[in-house]
């Protein structure tokens, strides 16, 4: 016969994260994300090509797929891809992206695959920084299935 005594001790909770905390912690990691979009796009106005920009952004480590330097490589392709789309709908679509993989822990779409529904929001409110324009991006990451 086994007999097993517990001390009468209150449970302690368990710590998580400040959401807010979180929050601030994916909004520093996805900073460099989307402002990835942005040098892209000033580097192909500048002439340069695709294959010149994919080269400086950095290799992943052979052990370990670091997802922002994927996701640096994603913006890249994407401002080459599809010049249609302003530098701010791009970083708006890249830093919404982040935030859902940081915040979320599920791969998010490429671009590709909303683009029909973010060039509507780039018509819509225009290409230029605005507040409307990052809110319909961001609708539509959000309505967006995760990749498995």
């Amino acid at each position: 016969m086994v007999v097993t005594a517990v001390n009468a001790q209150p449970v302690e909770r368990w710590l998580l994260p400040d959401p807010d905390e979180m929050v601030k912690a994916s909004n520093v990691l996805c900073l460099d994300q989307a402002k990835s979009t942005l040098v892209a796009g000033a580097l192909r106005a500048q002439g340069r090509n695709k294959a010149e920009v994919l080269a400086l952004v950095p290799e992943a480590p052979k052990a370990l797929s670091l997802r922002v330097v994927s996701a640096m490589r994603e913006s890249v392709e994407d401002t080459f891809d599809f010049p249609g789309l302003s530098p701010y709908t791009q970083y708006s679509f890249r830093s919404e992206v982040c935030f859902r993989e940081t915040l979320g822990g599920m791969r998010m779409p490429r671009l590709a695959t909303v683009l029909p529904q973010v060039e509507k929001c780039q018509q819509v409110h225009g290409p230029e920084k605005s507040s409307p324009l990052f809110q319909c991006v961001r609708t539509v990451v959000r309505s967006a299935e995760p990749q498995l």
